[in-house]
């Protein structure tokens, strides 16, 4: 099915929104928690608490903050993996300084 023919989904009004949102928050939910109690997709739960979020600041209100989402998957791996990467490209960096600066002096000292 194409984009332009996929039905969207009923809006949510800021009042079931914010409801869902703070039973969700004194339930030490996150934002999947949220998206599954709305039926909606963590990245449209997203888009609507930044707008609502958005509308209440104006107002001199702020929403309280849900429990961040662990990381699953090759999230969490993946920097992980990054960061054993970068480390091994500064040891051999390192090393490399090293031998250079051995082979340097020994070079000299031989001359």
């Amino acid at each position: 099915m194409s984009d332009s023919t996929k039905s969207k989904a009923e809006a949510i009004s800021a009042i079931v929104f914010t409801e869902a949102y703070l039973a969700t928050c004194a339930e030490g939910g996150t934002i999947a928690d949220l998206a599954e109690k709305l039926e909606r997709s963590i990245e449209q739960v997203r888009a609507k608490r930044n707008s609502v979020a958005a509308q209440y600041k104006e107002r001199g209100v702020e929403l309280p903050k849900l429990e961040r989402m662990e990381r699953t998957g090759f999230g969490g791996k993946n920097y992980d993996e990054g960061a054993a990467l970068v480390t091994a490209y500064y040891a051999n960096i390192d090393d490399t300084e090293v031998a250079e600066v051995a082979e340097v002096a020994t070079s000299q000292i031989e001359d």
